[in-house]
């Protein structure tokens, strides 16, 4: 009889003594004139890990979003290509803007956008491709920049849960005009919460550091705005915190992907259940291992999470669409990412589950499925 004693987290950090002692020193030390001596650290340290030469740290991904939007004078009437199988915080910031956000379909494995559907999607109100790295999981960047670049679009990634994830050997992050990372907590490098935007266009870098800093560039008179800016400045003490998760950003990222190799191992060949790899050429973090349902099972995949959970297993679906939010006026026919949403899952996959633990996860997967 399967039997579980503890909790398994969905997700969860490594915290070392050395993450805090970062934090610690930041609270005694990062104030008067230290008071952005950690943010500055972490902009430097971010932007050499992802090779590019700028980066501006955020409260958040969104608002690292949000900022890459405006400074890319995306306005009322534009709209922007996006994938309608993401965090809804992807879409929002198009929404902030009085843009529209374009929703297309994915890909049935990476669960990406697929470039394909961004062809068929483009008008000549299109003014930008937001291109996410689902889950972890590259999105199909030579493909997307082709495109964007025989029309002319201006390309974003948002790389939230992508950190050290790779196409053809190069760290997403690199490929667009901005892109976008999360240290929220449920991330592979956390601070709690927080954002990072990065680039290598000095204009677009001082027109987004501009908007970050209530629009104040602070050369001719001190607290003077250009214009209406916002506070999208990430605090000292959350980059420190940050800044010491990044000191092993690549430790953090090996775990992750040895939780998926044993999950993999344990539950590829089911008829019942759909293993999603990387592609070819893509490496992926992993951050959130994911698996969908096949047309065999039996069981749905909301039931399957309900009977997991009474088994002590935080198991997640992935998001739900977007498309179809009160939000977002117009509808779209998007098969593959309505399959997903309804069976696809997130396997649990915090940094401090043991082999045992995953190894129980996937015994009570195969028993849910075959009983």
């Amino acid at each position: 009889m399967i039997t579980n004693t503890k909790h398994i987290s969905y997700a969860g950090p490594s915290i070392t003594e050395e993450d805090a002692e970062f934090v610690k020193q930041a609270v005694l030390n990062g104030f008067y004139e230290n008071y952005k001596i950690y943010v500055q650290q972490l902009e430097r340290t971010f932007a050499e890990y992802i090779g590019v030469k700028y980066a501006i740290a955020t409260p958040n991904c969104t608002s690292a979003l949000h900022l890459s939007l405006a400074a890319l004078d995306i306005k009322p009437g534009d709209e922007v290509i996006v994938t309608d199988l993401s965090c809804v915080a992807t879409a929002f910031p198009i929404h902030y803007l009085g843009a529209t956000a374009v929703f297309v379909d994915v890909d049935k494995n990476s669960m990406c956008i697929d470039p394909l559907k961004i062809l068929e999607a483009i008008t000549p109100k299109t003014k930008a491709i937001m291109a996410v790295h689902y889950l972890g999981h590259p999105a199909a960047m030579d493909e997307i920049l082709t495109i964007a670049n025989d029309y002319n679009l201006p390309v974003v990634e948002d790389a939230a849960a992508a950190v050290g994830a790779r196409v053809k050997g190069e760290k997403v992050g690199k490929f667009g005009e901005f892109s976008a990372f999360s240290f929220q907590g449920a991330k592979v490098a956390v601070s709690g919460e927080g954002g990072i935007l990065v680039t290598d266009d000095q204009r677009l870098y001082e027109r987004a550091h501009l908007l970050a800093n209530l629009g104040r560039n602070d050369r001719e008179c001190v607290y003077w705005s250009d214009e209406a800016g916002f506070k999208y400045t990430m605090p000292n003490l959350t980059a420190a915190l940050a800044l010491s998760q990044m000191r092993r950003v690549d430790e953090l990222v090996d775990k992750k992907r040895k939780i998926f190799r044993q999950y993999s191992e344990r539950l590829n060949g089911l008829e019942q259940l759909n293993v999603h790899h990387e592609e070819e050429g893509c490496m992926s973090n992993y951050c959130y291992p994911a698996v969908s349902l096949t047309s065999e099972s039996k069981i749905t995949r909301d039931d399957l999470l309900k009977q997991l959970l009474a088994e002590g297993i935080d198991s997640r679906p992935v998001q739900p669409r977007m498309s179809p939010m009160p939000m977002f006026q117009q509808r779209y026919e998007n098969p593959i990412a309505e399959y997903l949403d309804k069976n696809a899952f997130i396997l649990p996959s915090a940094a401090r589950l043991s082999s045992d633990d995953i190894d129980f996860v996937c015994n009570c997967i195969i028993k849910f499925l075959k009983s």
